[in-house]
């Protein structure tokens, strides 16, 4: 029997879906490992747990511990209703140096987060008249 114009042959139906189907899964791939890739580049990602010790001890421009740890640190809400020496018991000596008079406690996270790091991240914290954490946040210079 003759095919007429219009009938397709299931298999050939069936290779074309599979076709697409792979198309598709390997375009989400590549975009999910495009995201991630974005992040690990960036300085945004991995994050990782608040370690106190890990903390105290970074020192160096090369080590960028302090800004994995600093998302989880902020979220986790730790710093909250600390007194100024619970906070420093916490994470060490502010050394901030000259920068940002107008807050309490400044710590140096690393070289700014992004393609290019001009900048430095800093961790603020304000002590307020209370004698206790009133508010924090990471800013750049």
């Amino acid at each position: 029997m003759a095919e007429t114009a219009g009938d397709t042959d299931p298999a050939e139906e069936k290779g074309f879906s599979r076709l697409w189907g792979c198309g598709f899964a390997l375009l989400l791939i590549a975009g999910v490992a495009m995201i991630v890739g974005y992040g690990v580049m960036t300085g945004y990602l991995p994050i990782r747990s608040f370690d106190p010790a890990l903390w105290r001890q970074v020192r160096t421009a090369d080590n960028h511990d302090r800004l994995r740890m600093v998302e989880w640190l902020l979220r986790s809400g730790q710093l909250d209703g600390l007194t100024r020496s619970q906070a420093v018991g916490l994470l060490g000596q502010p050394d901030g140096g000259p920068h940002f008079q107008d807050w309490s406690l400044v710590y140096w996270l690393g070289p700014e987060r992004g393609l290019f790091s001009i900048d430095s991240e800093w961790l603020v914290i304000r002590i307020g008249p209370d004698g206790r954490v009133a508010e924090y946040r990471v800013v750049r210079d």
